[in-house]
């Protein structure tokens, strides 16, 4: 193990010199780096919480004291192999609420031996509004004001949470239970999509590669479900009212267990209750499932 550590510490060495960044000559280094604590900010009844942190996973949930909360999670010890500090976590007062950032750092860090864990907790008033600009993935709870997530790379669920709400994550996947807002908004370049107890006005819900599950879904307005690789799979709340227009490439199509799908790729258009709002789902390869809770009233071509 030792021979694989400095073979592993040479190599980088003189990759480093190679690419004209000497700095990785010497960086190897004993590390002891423990999040600053930060003593709660007063923003008002309803603020605006901007979040940059590329590198952590963010935990955001509601406040029980009407202030901003933030922890630095992040812990790292043992021999490190970096050409730069680690960067500090920083809170900031706005005109209309807190920002909470760290500075991303380009450089290659390598955990040679030792621990690490990059991580921030985050606690909002009831009624604030969110905005994650970076992460390395969240778990969001219970914010009532809107929520806006872009994780560079790492899964994202919301829960309990309310508004117009947006999440993005370039590689993992998305989960949403219990939404009620104007607009939800999931987009993953690589990851399935879950959605559980979801009401809203507008769905839009996207992935290149990966399954779409849906249960208790209500869609008021227009909603697309769309995966360019994995099946579909939508149940509905009763009561839903809306038209559903499915197209699967390479699959059938089956409505409350049943297919009368004899191609391999097969469109559809299913009506369920009044059939009020609208609702695309497709999938370039897979099959789609619909369930109807009884509510299903007119199918054709």
């Amino acid at each position: 193990m030792l021979v694989a550590a400095e073979l592993l510490v040479a190599g980088m060495a003189i990759y480093a010199v190679g690419h004209g960044r000497a700095a990785f000559g010497a960086g190897l280094h004993r590390v002891d780096f423990t999040g600053a604590s930060f003593a709660p900010v007063s923003a008002g009844p309803a603020p605006h919480v901007v979040i940059d942190d590329a590198s952590s996973r963010v935990h955001v949930t509601e406040s029980s004291d009407g202030l901003v909360h933030v922890r630095d999670l992040t812990q790292m010890r043992g021999a490190f192999f970096s050409s730069t500090n680690y960067p500090r976590l920083s809170v900031t007062r706005t005109p209309d609420g807190v920002r909470i950032e760290r500075p991303h750092v380009e450089d290659v860090t390598i955990d040679i031996f030792g621990m690490s864990t990059q991580a921030i907790q985050v606690d909002v008033p009831q009624g604030s509004r969110l905005e994650i600009e970076r992460c390395g993935g969240a778990d969001v709870a219970g914010v009532t004001g809107g929520v806006s997530v872009h994780s560079v790379d790492g899964h994202v669920t919301l829960t309990d949470v309310q508004g117009s709400v947006a999440a993005q994550s370039d590689d993992g996947y998305l989960e949403a239970t219990n939404v009620r807002g104007d607009r939800l908004t999931m987009e993953s370049s690589d990851g399935h999509l879950a959605l559980e107890n979801v009401a809203v006005t507008s769905l839009v819900g996207t992935t290149r590669d990966g399954r779409i599950e849906a249960d208790g879904l209500n869609v008021t307005g227009d909603g697309t479900l769309q995966t360019g690789d994995g099946s579909v799979q939508a149940r509905f709340a009763p009561g839903a009212s809306l038209t559903i227009d499915a197209s699967t490439n390479d699959g059938r199509i089956a409505v409350d267990g049943n297919s009368l799908d004899r191609d391999d790729s097969a469109q559809r258009t299913i009506r369920i209750g009044g059939g009020s709002g609208r609702l695309k789902l497709s999938t370039g390869d897979g099959s789609i499932h619909i369930f109807t809770n009884g509510d299903f009233q007119r199918d054709g071509l």
